[in-house]
């Protein structure tokens, strides 16, 4: 194979794989639903894994054995050799001796001497037992025959003790020096520098092969040894609580719960379950994706009251008609995901419901805008809540909202197509004959509904929604003026308590003025995404008016620290939720420190702000959201923390001076710190 070939393959190997290493989680894909139908759950990757783990174990653990084996065949095979060479050394010898003649008088007195040293090596090689390997080292054809003059002076008489022993006079020539083994024993001959130990060349690979493996054992106890990471799932909550495992010890209660959840397959009834355990028993299934037509039975009841389903995205439109048949007396249903929704199972609900009250649907994206108004007509009179998101909630609907649930209490409507700025202006009494016009089709409709029970006059003039208290229109897709915006307040803001206008980009501090002049009454007030209301308005509209408990003021970019100082005035208290998110632009240190009370005034000339007043701050505060507020810092949240004890969540998403000392008390938990791993 081309090595380019085998370079650009490696390349595109690399380049399709996938990154493993993020904690981000968005939306389930339809794959994903896929994969969790056919079993590739989390728990089946993770046998896998462990299978695959278990694998490579016995893979390596085979290898170890196979190349212990391997080394001793080895030491045994060279063992034989070495005595092989021995005998054959042995017997050439004394065939050699039998031939020679004996030297000089001189040599027979050296060769004595020798052969006495020769005698202890041998006895001492004896004790060392019979796997001592000896040595033979040859005279290199010296002691061949050439003449009798030189076989008389070149002969050397090496008999058996003298070639075991590795010490004749052929080592001598060669140099070198022999020297005891210190693990046998044995004697060898040794060459060159002096080594740190002296071993034999058996003892030498004993040791080697004792330390490899030594060195193997280590790492696998290190390996094994190695601190696992925490499982994620045991320390992860998805968005809206959805799913919450604790980092400690679970309870009894939650244990029962979540085997429940696993085995759900095999139940056939909760029997009698206090109401918070059903509820977080239905959101494990539903996190699960085991919620389907078949299960959604465990949860239903001729007396239930009010069904919540967290997922029924696996649940076909049959499955959510029969929840009227199983479940007749139902007040408040809650529907989330339910994309499978369609027209003809809305209405059926409708009818099938008669004491239906409170609902809420998300993801009902299949329901046309003519099925909505239908269900407003057969139904709209009993509603006291509506909310939807993610549908197609047009201009019928809402006219036939308006028209018929005109003792609606509460209305949420977010990220819906259809809704546009005619809608909007349905909310408030017509001033155009195009106003009216479409609004007196829908009216007509209503006094034929109610012939016989009321007179079909009264029918034909427009009703406010008098008992609205909640209004909450988010993030809608289609442009809001600001001046029906405004036309909505003076018509409805008097009776508000709860007003969403999040994504109005188009409000300005008319509309913050006409706030101050209308809503006398809210508690709770979102503007996030409104970044065309300046810092000024804000402010003068919280100096008149006090007791916010929720204030969400994410994305308004020209917030000032006068506008939270003027907050904190006139809500401090009684504020228990606040969302600073993206306010970065003008918000300084001096602003942050309002809520803990410290009002700074800006220096005059050039000096630094002085501290002015000192209030209570937010002393009730439990949720903070001061995310990508730069100004955020471990100093500020020390303070800040300090003064509102009851403070329990913190949102600090790219805020990078939060750090690791950043102040911490048992129960305050900090989101999105750059230092935290999962």
């Amino acid at each position: 194979m081309d090595p380019n070939d085998r370079a650009r393959g490696n390349a595109a190997g690399r380049a399709g794989g996938r990154s493993k290493g993020t904690s981000i989680r968005g939306p389930s894909s339809a794959l994903t639903d896929y994969l969790q139908e056919i079993g590739v759950t989390d728990y089946l990757r993770e046998r896998r894994r462990r299978e695959a783990e278990e694998r490579e174990r016995a893979v390596a653990e085979q290898g170890r054995q196979q190349r212990e084996q391997q080394g001793e065949q080895e030491q045994q095979q060279a063992n034989a050799e070495a005595e092989n060479a021995n005998e054959e050394g042995a017997e050439a010898e004394r065939a050699e001796t039998d031939h020679e003649e004996t030297g000089d008088a001189e040599e027979e007195t050296a060769d004595s001497a020798l052969a006495a040293d020769m005698q202890h090596a041998e006895d001492q090689a004896q004790e060392a037992g019979p796997s001592t390997v000896t040595v033979q080292i040859k005279a290199n054809g010296k002691g061949k025959r050439k003449s009798k003059k030189d076989d008389e002076s070149d002969y050397e008489p090496e008999d058996e003790m003298t070639v075991r022993g590795g010490l004749n006079r052929s080592s001598a020539r060669k140099g070198g020096r022999m020297h005891d083994c210190e693990m046998c024993g044995r004697r060898f001959l040794v060459r060159g520098e002096m080594p740190e130990q002296l071993l034999c060349a058996a003892c030498r690979r004993s040791k080697d092969k004792a330390s490899a493996a030594d060195a193997a054992s280590v790492a696998r106890r290190a390996q094994s040894m190695k601190k696992k990471p925490a499982a994620r799932h045991k320390m992860r909550k998805t968005e809206g609580g959805l799913l919450e495992f604790e980092a400690e010890l679970p309870t009894l209660q939650n244990l029962c719960v979540r085997a429940i959840a696993r085995h759900l397959d095999q139940v056939d009834s909760f029997g009698e379950v206090s109401g918070p355990s059903l509820d977080r028993l239905n959101r494990i299934i539903s996190k699960l994706r085991v919620l389907d037509a078949q299960t959604m039975r465990l949860f239903m009841g001729t007396d239930r009251t009010s069904v919540t389903l967290y997922d029924c995205t696996r649940i076909d439109a049959a499955g959510l008609r029969r929840i009227s048949d199983e479940c007749p007396m139902l007040e408040r249903l809650d529907l989330q995901f339910c994309g499978r929704l369609d027209g003809a199972s809305l209405l059926a609900l409708a009818q099938g419901l008669p004491k239906l009250q409170h609902l809420r649907l998300d993801g009902a994206f299949l329901v046309r805008d003519t099925e909505w108004a239908a269900f407003f007509r057969e139904a709209g009179g009993r509603l006291r809540s509506f909310s939807a998101a993610f549908a197609g909630f047009g201009p019928q609907a809402m006219r036939a909202l308006v028209t018929h649930s005109v003792n609606i209490e509460a209305l949420r409507l977010a990220e819906c197509s259809g809704f546009d700025d005619d809608c909007l202006a349905m909310l408030t009494v017509p001033i155009t004959e195009y106003e009216e016009a479409e609004q007196e089709a829908e009216r007509q409709l209503r006094a034929m509904a109610g012939k016989g029970k009321q007179a079909a006059g009264t029918a034909l003039t427009w009703q406010p929604l008098s008992q609205l208290r909640v209004l909450e229109l988010q993030r809608p897709h289609q442009p809001m003026a600001c001046t029906t915006a405004r036309r909505v307040v003076r018509a409805l803001g008097a009776q508000l308590r709860v007003l969403d206008m999040s994504g109005f980009r188009d409000l300005d501090d008319d509309f913050m003025s006409d706030m101050g002049d209308h809503a006398t009454g809210l508690q709770e007030l979102a503007l996030a995404s409104c970044d065309s209301i300046t810092g000024d308005a804000m402010a003068a509209f919280f100096a008149r008016h006090n007791g916010f408990t929720r204030v969400d003021l994410g994305r308004c970019y020209m917030l000032t620290d006068n506008t939270v100082q003027e907050l904190v005035r006139h809500s401090g208290t009684t504020l228990r939720h606040l969302s600073l998110n993206s306010v970065d632009d003008s918000l300084t240190q001096n602003g942050l420190l309002a809520l803990a009370g410290q009002m700074f005034e800006q220096g005059v000339g050039g000096k630094a702000p002085r501290l002015a007043e000192q209030t209570l701050g937010c002393v009730g505060l439990e949720e903070l959201d001061v995310s990508w507020v730069r100004s955020t810092t471990d100093s500020v949240l020390e303070t800040i923390v300090s003064q509102c004890k009851r403070l329990d969540r913190i949102s600090v998403y790219g805020c990078g001076s939060v750090s690791a000392y950043a102040p911490a008390r048992p129960g305050l938990k900090y989101v999105g710190r750059e230092c935290d791993t999962l």
